[in-house]
């Protein structure tokens, strides 16, 4: 399987090309690159200025001696493989932002890995580079590797007092006897001769007149 063409979209996601034993196959993906694969395209940066002669260029012996910021000045958002054996290559295709806010789309030259005639000073690196790209781009097509969004979840704000009620308890009911059975009662203890202990205090029953009259009578 060899990856022909790759191109992050304005809203990172990925379009790519392969060719396999089945065919030639595009396929647009739906989710977004990784960071991983953005940064593979940004080693290109430094090639496009190189093949397309920018002035950022002018007087640079080496990659690294190009500006900090060139990142924030041009940006690689595809390359296209041709080419086979000796002359396999490669082009880049990017924008320069410009100072006007207007962007200038560029296309890097077709560029081979190794080129007699015509060298490109920075080949081997420039391969290197479209490796790593490469095997980024398989691995987003293949093997699922995207970025993972993070859903944010509401929160309550941290100060927001909360309020705690106790909940209501019931009172216990006592069931309170009727006038009906203290009556009864308190006739049983009147006839009764039963002598009660009330705080250590010996207590009998009062007897009512009633009681003591039909008493004598009897």
């Amino acid at each position: 399987m060899e990856i022909l063409k790759a191109k992050v979209t304005k809203d990172n996601t990925l379009t790519a090309t392969y060719r396999d034993e089945t065919g030639t196959v595009t396929i647009e993906g739906k989710n977004l690159v990784t960071s991983d694969l953005i940064n593979a395209f940004g080693e290109l940066v430094s090639h496009m200025v190189f093949l397309c002669e920018l002035k950022e260029a002018d007087g640079k012996e080496f990659l690294n001696d190009l500006p900090d910021n060139i990142g924030q000045i041009l940006e690689v958002t595809g390359y296209s493989i041709g080419g086979d054996g000796d002359s396999r290559g490669v082009t880049l295709t990017g924008k320069r932002f410009l100072k006007s806010n207007k962007v200038l789309n560029l296309n890097s030259p077709f560029t081979k890995f190794e080129d007699d005639n015509e060298p490109y000073q920075f080949a081997f690196d420039l391969e290197q580079a479209i490796s790593t790209c490469e095997y980024e781009v398989h691995e987003y097509l293949f093997n699922k590797k995207w970025k993972i969004v993070q859903q944010e979840l509401p929160f309550e704000e941290e100060n927001a007092e909360t309020e705690i009620h106790a909940e209501a308890v019931p009172e216990a009911e006592i069931p309170v006897p009727s006038n009906a059975d203290m009556e009864n009662f308190q006739a049983a203890m009147n006839s009764s001769s039963v002598t009660m202990n009330i705080n250590g205090k010996n207590i009998k029953p009062r007897r009512t007149r009633r009681a003591s009259s039909e008493q004598l009578a009897s």
